[in-house]
């Protein structure tokens, strides 16, 4: 699209052309007076015919020109002259004089931006749109590169962010089709067809100006959904451009269908983008949050529970349902069945009678129940970004209420399911104990504890004796998911379920033997031992990247469909104390045993 040259609007001197765009012709000005540059943002010509714009041109223009803030390219004026609408706006040059925007700036750098240089720009952008957010009515609706300048101030970069208003103001539907229309333009000047001698159109084979087609790319991917939709931007689409945005700088490409997360494809991150690009590229506006200043605070994003999380936790925790009961279902024994030696029906001796055990020797052994605590579904962050890689990224999940055991299994509690079984084996004869690495022994035929051990968590479970310990007393092992939010008591910011810190008098690690059950201190959900003492079989899978897809699929994930290993938790008695961070990993294989391994149950509610 091209437009006609001008020399001078107002009081103002053009002294060149900087660019065209969907907003209108960009110049470089000065002042006929102040003998100061201006950049003027001229408006396309036919707008000034309509009658509605140039109401909301000066309905939006006042409030926009309020707008004061570091990171906001100040507006100076806005007028009309000679049938020409035009804002102008205080002049960023460089040492080379001339004015950079993000997007010039970056295909200069010739690199991509490192982390800490994604962080000073998003914290600035944030910061200016918190701001105009502030301000009733103002929105951009509008970010994109190349509406943010750059200013190199020694080491310092500084952003700027401009267009302020004008989507508004020139109207979103009108704005997507300039952008279109100086596309097709500039297809229709650089490759045209021609007939050849048989009559039949050949395309001419010129390429078109790849930096226009760039920029209608841009324009629209920039758009939340709902602005594609043909709908009003508001501020919550600024959130979505913000995230973006972001993305753009970490990625050097824009986010598109099931698109890979900064931590899969970038090694080292000190910050959690991860789950800011989670709420930010959300398509429902409602689930965006509503402070970008907020949730990039703290060095950007080290704290990443973003306030309308916070905000909708807190809403969720005052109107949690009340009379939740733990679903405890029929107790279920299924014993290992043998079958019979086919020879024995040839060997009889006759000489001694042979034993058939009466039907009414068998006893009920009823199970030992242990109280439950109630953990209300709701959405939470589970993982690590300063761990190990399978703890990346951080990310949120989904859980419905569950109820989880407040204390492990004991010795007392289990050693009633082996004499119930009969056995050390499972229905499908796998091991689920082995007594020489517990303290549960057998003599003479009958099983006892140890003396002082009844209290004590039981160990040597393989994850096998474990699922069939929980489906005897009618629950469920916990899942990886459900494991950690317990731990963490739904606080994210707890490092150990203890809080930031933890030691040996607050749970038993790096010692010589387990410890009672309720010995230290409960977590603020009243559940003990979730760091130490014996590490707890989940019911999950292990993957090493499994984090990867949750992220992906966040609702009451279960881990993978298949693998290995089994996960456990929560350290144990010999452990050191990184392993008991609430996002620490662990698994071994379903049939190990050993002096370290127990667990506790969980189940649904109703």
């Amino acid at each position: 699209m091209t437009e006609e040259p001008i020399a001078k609007l107002g009081d103002y001197e053009i002294v060149e052309q900087i660019g065209v765009k969907a907003l209108g012709t960009v110049y470089l000005a000065e002042h006929a007076f102040l003998k100061k540059p201006y950049m003027l943002n001229v408006l396309p010509e036919e707008l000034a015919r309509e009658e509605v714009f140039i109401q909301r041109f000066q309905e939006e223009i006042a409030q926009v020109a309020k707008l004061d803030h570091p990171h906001i390219l100040k507006t100076q004026n806005a007028t009309m002259s000679n049938g020409r609408y035009f804002i102008a706006s205080e002049c960023l040059l460089d040492d080379q004089g001339e004015i950079i925007d993000l997007s010039v700036y970056l295909r200069r750098l010739n690199r991509r931006l490192n982390e800490e240089e994604v962080r000073t720009i998003a914290c600035q952008i944030a910061s200016a749109l918190e701001y105009a957010h502030s301000k009733e009515g103002v929105v951009h609706t509008n970010i994109k590169p190349s509406s943010i300048l750059v200013r190199k101030k020694e080491e310092t970069l500084e952003v700027f962010l401009t267009d302020f208003g004008l989507v508004r103001i020139i109207g979103a539907g009108a704005v997507l089709g300039r952008s279109f229309h100086a596309l097709c333009s500039e297809l229709g000047e650089k490759a045209g067809f021609f007939a050849d001698s048989k009559g039949k159109a050949k395309y001419s084979g010129v390429q078109p100006d790849t930096s226009l087609h760039q920029s209608f790319l841009e324009q629209f991917a920039f758009l939340a959904p709902e602005q594609k939709e043909g709908k009003q931007g508001d501020h919550k689409s600024d959130v979505y451009a913000f995230g973006v945005l972001v993305y753009y700088l970490l990625m050097n490409k824009i986010p598109q269908g099931m698109f890979d997360l900064p931590s899969q494809r970038l090694i080292g991150l000190s910050y959690n983008w991860d789950l800011l690009l989670y709420h930010c590229l959300q398509a429902d506006p409602a689930k965006r949050p509503e402070s970008l200043v907020k949730a990039l605070e703290d060095l950007g994003v080290v704290k990443t529970i973003l306030p309308a999380l916070l905000t909708e936790i807190n809403r969720l925790e005052s109107k949690v349902e009340t009379g939740l009961k733990p679903i405890i279902k029929p107790t279920e024994l299924a014993r290992p069945e043998f079958i019979a030696d086919p020879a024995a029906l040839f060997i009889v001796d006759t000489t001694v009678g042979r034993y058939q055990p009466k039907e009414e020797e068998k006893r009920s052994i009823e199970p030992l129940l242990t109280d439950m605590l109630i953990i209300h579904g709701r959405q939470y962050a589970r993982g690590s970004q300063q761990g190990g890689r399978d703890e990346m990224p951080r990310h949120i999940v989904n859980l419905n209420s569950f109820a989880l055991d407040r204390h492990q299994v004991i010795n007392q509690q289990f050693v009633r399911f082996l004499e119930a079984m009969g056995g050390e084996k499972d229905v499908n004869n796998n091991d689920m104990i082995r007594l020489r690495d517990s303290r549960i022994k057998r003599s003479g035929g009958k099983l006892y504890i140890e003396s002082g051990y009844a209290k004590h968590p039981v160990v040597g479970v393989s994850w096998y004796g474990a699922m069939a310990y929980a489906k005897w007393v009618g629950k469920r092992l916990p899942t990886e998911a459900e494991w950690e939010i317990a731990a963490t008591a739904g606080n994210e910011d707890n490092l150990y379920p203890t809080g930031s810190d933890i030691d040996r008098s607050q749970a038993n690690f790096f010692s010589s033997d387990t410890t009672p059950v309720m010995s230290y201190p409960a977590n603020t959900l009243g559940l003990y031992d979730m760091a130490g003492n014996v590490y707890e079989w989940c019911y999950d899978w292990y993957g090493l990247h499994y984090y990867d897809i949750s992220v992906q699929e966040p609702d009451n994930p279960m881990g993978p469909s298949q693998g290995n290993y089994r996960v456990l938790r929560g350290g144990c008695w010999k452990s050191l104390k990184e392993d008991l961070r609430c996002a620490h990993r662990h698994r071994n294989n379903p049939g190990t045993m050993n002096g370290t391994y127990g667990f506790r149950c969980a189940a649904d509610v109703s």
